[in-house]
């Protein structure tokens, strides 16, 4: 067995950050999280279902953990079960990848050594690579997972890393024609209930007029 050499997939640059020490976290995981994205919106495959299934199953777990905190009033034994078999859910889907720890020397102030614990595979492909990369990232960052999404535009659907929690598109042409689209809806919909009241004013009106015999 040996261990995927995830530089050689994602390239110099983002490896720098990562073993240099000098770049906050945030930058790091944002930087990062753009290449998993990428992933996602490449041509499916086996891998990118899988890790589309671990993102999807922290998002279940967090939304679940989000309304029992909204509710302030604690959670049920219903809530609990449900939250459990999610995680449980979640831990198989990890189950399948194996990880060892490997250590690097660091120039960061804090410390001369930085640890890592990369996937360990007993074959190495393009795809497998990338699949192991991104599967890193959720772990190392599962607090974060919430923030990629998929765009709320129907008819783009593509997946993003959203820069805050109430971001909803994967940007602004997306947000402004999903706006004009529903703005559209609206205006439809103003036009044809007008008519329709009209015309069940006349119909109300002839009803009378019948009534009363006229």
């Amino acid at each position: 067995m040996r261990t995927l050499r995830t530089h050689s997939i994602i390239g110099s640059s983002v490896r720098d950050l990562f073993e240099d020490g000098k770049h906050d976290r945030k930058v790091v995981e944002a930087s990062t999280a753009r290449i998993v994205v990428a992933s996602l919106n490449s041509k499916p495959n086996e891998g990118t279902e899988r890790v589309i299934g671990l993102i999807e199953s922290c998002h279940r777990i967090s939304q679940m953990i989000e309304a029992i905190k909204a509710s302030g009033g604690g959670s049920s034994s219903g809530q609990n079960a449900q939250v459990s078999s999610a995680v449980v859910d979640l831990n198989r889907r990890l189950g399948k990848y194996k990880w060892h720890p490997h250590v690097f020397g660091s120039m960061s102030a804090e410390s001369h050594f930085r640890i890592h614990y990369p996937i360990v595979s007993v074959a190495f492909d393009q795809e497998l690579g990338i699949e192991h990369f991104a599967v890193q990232w959720i772990v190392e960052n599962l607090d974060a997972v919430h923030r990629i999404r998929r765009c709320r535009l129907q008819k783009c659907r593509k997946w993003f890393y959203a820069k805050t929690d109430h971001q909803k598109y994967c940007g602004e042409t997306c947000r402004k024609k999903d706006a004009s689209q529903g703005e559209s809806f609206k205006e439809h919909r103003r036009v044809y209930m007008k008519k329709y009241r009209k015309e069940e004013a006349a119909r109300d009106a002839r009803a009378m007029r019948l009534a009363k015999g006229k």
